[in-house]
């Protein structure tokens, strides 16, 4: 029996710039951070000649082509034998919480498969989502899980450069008790969120090319201040990518997220901004004052989880 664990991620800017309908025409940037929620799974040879699995669902069947969970059947097709196993999955977060479970959980499934490691699996990854599976995906979040840390992931045609970030002790210090994760309740398919994006991006929409690029710039400034300690800055910066997100589509901040957020922001908080595609999941907030801000979250219905960062990535043992 072997067991695979890989992190889920926190993205401090630039989401969007990710998916190939941007970067294959300019770059994309992203500054991720790999945190310690993880998802994972325990495979072992089945002792009878059918493939069993246990998910959100539980199934047993005779072949890897009759899986009906997308990812497992993908990966069980593409990366191995066909030797029947048992696998079971296990999560410290529900998917579609904005935190990367999907791409985390295609590289956890490809490397109890394949073993492959760093870029190849990663970009093995990647592949699956967005070739095999078809989905409106971008690459930031099989890179975080593969690598942990802090990164700034630069995306180009063919290419992506993962530069680990050295952070002063007063950011990092940050990272383990100021940035706050506060669950806003819901899930949502990125792939769908992301769907109208990618359509105008494709369509050569000047407005959304123009968002994204600004997206893109304001993660690089967010790296930059991080880097040398600004932790004000980080706040406007959090500010103003949530204002850029809001105007790239209306579905990816609904209302009742941006209530929470304006309350967060009168309550202890910096700065502030929905983690992965939007539409629900989770808030990721700066925080001046976080005791404060964690009793008032509570009692507005959006509990915390607590995180730290996952150095680690990708993990077989």
């Amino acid at each position: 029996m072997i067991a695979v664990r890989a992190p889920l991620r926190v993205s401090l800017g630039g989401g969007g710039t990710d998916l190939p309908s941007f970067f294959c025409d300019e770059e994309g940037f992203v500054l991720s951070a790999a945190i310690d929620k993880h998802v994972g799974l325990l495979v072992s040879t089945a002792f009878q000649s059918r493939f069993r699995l246990k998910h959100l669902a539980w199934e047993e069947v005779e072949s890897a082509a009759d899986v009906e969970h997308p990812i497992l059947r993908a990966a069980l097709t593409h990366h191995w034998s066909g030797v029947p196993l048992e696998l079971a999955s296990v999560a410290d977060v529900p998917a579609g919480t904005g935190l990367g479970s999907s791409g985390a959980y295609a590289v956890s499934a490809i490397r109890a498969l394949s073993g492959l490691e760093g870029e190849e699996l990663a970009e093995a990854a990647c592949h699956l989502e967005i070739e095999l599976l078809a989905r409106t995906v971008g690459k930031q979040d099989q890179y975080a899980a593969v690598y942990g840390g802090v990164n700034a992931l630069t995306f180009r045609p063919g290419s992506v450069d993962v530069r680990p970030l050295e952070l002063p002790e007063v950011s990092a210090s940050a990272l383990r008790e100021r940035f706050l994760l506060f669950y806003t309740g819901g899930s949502r398919s990125a792939s769908k969120v992301l769907s109208d994006q990618v359509s105008r991006t494709l369509a050569g929409d000047p407005g959304v090319r123009d968002n994204l690029r600004r997206t893109a710039s304001l993660a690089r400034e967010t790296c930059a201040a991080l880097e040398r300690g600004d932790l004000d800055a980080c706040g406007e910066l959090m500010n103003e990518s949530w204002e850029i997100k809001r105007a790239r589509s209306a579905a990816m901040v609904p209302q009742s997220l941006a209530s929470l957020r304006d309350l967060a922001l009168r309550s202890g908080g910096s700065g502030a901004m929905l983690m992965g595609a939007g539409g629900g999941g989770f808030l990721l907030v700066l925080a001046e004052d976080a005791g404060r801000l964690r009793a008032v979250m509570e009692e507005a219905g959006a509990p915390e989880l607590p995180f730290g960062i996952d150095t680690e990535g990708c993990v077989l043992r």
